[in-house]
């Protein structure tokens, strides 16, 4: 189950970050929203 989480916490940062692009918003932006996800959910 831990495993589980370890996969699923980096597809959730990435599912934020691809919302924000799909919204029309920049690179940059999306990159940041990556790593913030990413931290806050670790």
């Amino acid at each position: 189950m831990e495993m589980l989480a370890h996969i699923v916490m980096p597809l959730a940062a990435i599912g934020y970050s691809l919302v924000y692009l799909l919204a029309g918003g920049g690179l940059g932006g999306a990159v940041v929203i990556y790593i913030v996800a990413k931290v806050l959910r670790h």
